[in-house]
C-alpha cells in the first residue's frame, strides 16, 4: 500500500511524482508525460498478438495487461490519432480542452515520501526504477500521448511542450489483478454515456455546430423548433427537427449523399468557405421549409422532415454550392420545382425508401444511414422507378396542384 515512508530519503530509488493520498491504496498524482512514459509502457506494445516488442516489455507485463484491459482494436484503435490531435491542440493552447484522469494500476505496493519545500511539506509517490503501471481506464488517452511523440510530422517544440505539460492520474497500488478487473468494470460500465445529440449540442468549438446553431435561429420556420437534446422527437413535442438531422443536412450540402457516412463523427470541411456554406444552407433550407412547411410540421402524416429525407434534400443542395453565385437562385428554383411534384404524405409510395411497414400495417421511418441513398435517388434521379413512384407518375411538364 502507498504509505508514508520512514526510511532515509534516497532520490536514486525511483521516479518521484507529486501526489495526494486518498486512501491506503489510492493516490492522485500530478505528472508530466516525460515522467509518465518512464513508469508506463505504450499500450500498443502490450497487445498479445504483437510480434516484435521493445526489450523492456516482459511476458508478465503482457499477461497482466490482458487480465485488466481489452484489446486495442476497432474503434478504440482508430480513435488514437484523433485523440492525439486533440491533446496537441490542448497542450499548445490552440484549444481550451480537458483531459480526464488516467487510472493506473500496479499489484505491487508503492511508498510516499515527504520533502520540505520553503517550509511546506510536499508529498511524492515513488515508483521504483523499472516498475511499470498499467492503465485500467484512460488507456486510449495514454496511447494517444505516445502516438503524439512518435509522429514524425510533429514539430519538436510541440513535442517538448507536450512532454512538460502536467497530466492528472490516479494510482491504485497493492491491488490484485482481480480487483483491478473489477475497477475496469466499474469505471467503464457504471457511468452513463451521454447520447450523441447532447454531445453535439454541447460542442461550442466546432464551427459546423456553430453554423447549424445559427441556422436553427435564423431560418424562420425553425426558430424555437429544433430538438437539441433528445435522440427522438416525442410524439407531442412542438419541435419539428432534431439537431443531428439539421447537422447532416449541412454536411451533405458539402459532401453530397455520401456525407451520411460521417454520422456524428467530424466531417472534413477544411476546403469549404464556411461563410459561403452558411449562406447556401440558409437559403436552401429556408426555401425548402417555406415551400413545404405544412408538410414538415405534420410529423405524423408526412415524411418531409424525416432524417433520411433531410439528408437527401441537403445532398441535392450540393449543386447550389457548386454553382456560380449568380445562378444559385435559378438552380434553387429548379430543385424546388422537382420537389413540388412529390407526394410527401406517408403511404406505400415511400416503401423501400423513407418508410418500412410493420406486419400490422403501420409505417416506420428508416434511418438516414439505412435509406438516405434510396431517398436521394427517389428525389433526384428521373430515370429511377422510385422517382416516378413518389410522384405518382407526375413530371415537371405537368401542372402541379398547390
Amino acid at each position: 500500500m502507498a504509505t508514508l515512508s520512514t526510511a532515509p530519503l534516497d532520490l536514486s530509488a525511483g521516479i518521484f511524482i507529486r501526489c495526494m493520498s486518498v486512501d491506503e491504496h489510492t493516490t492522485h498524482i500530478q505528472v508530466q508525460f516525460r515522467q509518465l512514459r518512464v513508469i508506463t509502457h505504450d499500450p500498443v506494445v502490450l497487445q498479445p498478438d504483437l510480434k516484435m516488442r521493445p526489450a523492456d516489455v516482459t511476458d508478465r507485463d503482457v499477461e497482466l495487461h490482458s487480465e485488466v484491459q481489452r484489446s486495442m482494436d476497432g474503434n478504440k484503435k482508430s480513435n488514437i490519432p484523433t485523440y492525439a490531435r486533440y491533446i496537441r491542440r490542448h497542450v499548445t493552447g490552440e484549444k481550451v480542452g480537458v483531459l480526464p484522469p488516467i487510472h493506473l494500476w500496479t499489484e505491487r505496493p508503492l511508498s510516499i515520501h515527504e520533502f520540505a519545500d520553503k517550509g511546506h511539506l510536499q508529498r511524492f509517490l515513488c515508483v521504483p526504477h523499472g516498475w511499470r503501471l498499467i492503465a485500467i481506464d484512460g488507456e486510449t488517452q495514454l496511447a494517444s500521448h505516445y502516438d503524439l511523440q512518435r509522429d514524425p510530422s510533429m514539430p519538436q517544440d510541440v513535442k517538448e511542450r507536450h512532454e512538460s505539460a502536467y497530466l492528472s492520474a490516479v494510482v491504485h497500488d497493492d491491488r490484485s489483478s482481480l480487483q483491478a478487473r473489477q475497477f475496469f468494470h466499474d469505471l467503464n460500465w457504471l457511468g452513463v454515456r451521454v447520447n450523441s445529440a447532447i454531445a453535439l449540442s454541447m460542442d461550442t468549438t466546432d464551427p459546423l455546430m456553430a453554423l447549424v446553431s445559427s441556422l436553427s435561429e435564423d431560418v424562420p420556420f425553425l426558430k424555437g423548433r429544433v430538438e437539441r437534446i433528445s435522440r427522438q422527437l416525442k410524439r407531442n413535442s412542438p419541435k419539428v427537427v432534431k439537431l443531428q438531422d439539421l447537422r447532416q443536412f449541412v454536411i451533405n450540402i458539402v459532401h453530397g449523399i455520401s456525407g451520411v457516412q460521417y454520422g456524428t463523427k467530424p466531417a472534413p470541411l477544411d476546403h469549404v468557405d464556411l461563410d459561403e456554406l452558411k449562406s447556401v444552407a440558409h437559403d436552401w433550407l429556408t426555401a425548402y421549409t417555406d415551400a413545404f412547411g405544412v408538410e414538415f410540421a405534420d410529423r405524423d402524416g408526412c415524411v418531409t422532415g424525416m432524417g433520411s429525407v433531410l439528408a437527401a434534400v441537403g445532398a441535392m443542395g450540393k449543386t447550389l454550392i457548386s454553382a456560380p453565385v449568380e445562378r444559385r437562385d435559378e438552380c434553387r428554383e429548379d430543385l424546388l420545382r422537382t420537389l413540388k411534384e412529390v407526394d410527401w404524405h406517408k403511404g406505400d409510395h415511400w416503401l423501400g425508401t423513407a418508410l418500412s411497414k410493420t406486419p400490422t400495417g403501420n409505417y416506420t421511418a428508416n434511418g438516414p444511414k439505412q435509406s438516405a441513398y434510396a431517398v436521394h435517388t427517389a428525389l433526384s434521379d428521373p430515370e429511377s422507378g422510385a422517382y416516378q413512384q413518389i410522384r405518382h407518375g407526375r413530371t415537371s411538364s405537368e401542372p402541379v396542384s398547390a
